[in-house]
Formats: C-alpha cells, structure tokens, sequence
C-alpha cells in the first residue's frame, strides 16, 4: 500500500495539522518505510510463539499505594490564577488570557 503526499495531506487534515510541502513530502516516505517494514515482519513464521498478555516480564519497579495528606481545597483554590464558586476558573477557549 503506497503512501503519497496526497494520501499525507488528506490524513493530516483530518488531524487538524499543518505540514508544509517538506515535511508532508518527508513523512510520506517515512510512513512508506513503515509500512514496508511491517509487510516484511507480516512475512515472518511466528506460529510456534506464545501469545503474550502483557510485556513486562519481571518484577515491576511500581511502589506499594499509600495514603498521604495531600493539599487542601483551599489551598490549592488560592494558587490558582482565577476560582470561581469552589472550583477552578478556566477560559472558554484555552489560548484566551
């Protein structure tokens, strides 16, 4: 399945980016050596391999869960930029002030 900048442009619209003619041209043969590359592995015999339910193999690193004092209701409204009836304050569109 070949990917062209046509097809780059058309799912970059979709995703609401904007990709100038070079960077549409690079990520159009990126995607098409991803693409090769995972037509080459789809050609790899792994019928006497296990499925896997999780990738970790070990024992993980996580700490147990404890319950700490964290920052009261007050607190953390007093740090804000703006509160508004108990609660954070925030713009209708992000980007405003």
């Amino acid at each position: 399945m070949p990917i062209d900048e046509k097809e780059v442009t058309r799912v970059a619209e979709l995703a609401c980016l904007s990709l100038t003619a070079e960077e549409t041209k690079l990520m159009a043969k990126d995607l098409e050596r991803i693409v090769v590359y995972f037509e080459e592995l789809a050609q790899l015999d792994t019928s006497n391999v296990p499925p896997t339910s999780h990738v970790l193999m070990g024992k993980t690193a996580w700490r147990e869960d404890s319950v700490e004092q964290g920052v009261s209701h007050e607190d953390a409204l007093a740090q804000a930029p703006r509160s508004s009836q108990g609660g954070f304050a925030i713009p209708a569109y992000v980007g405003e002030g």
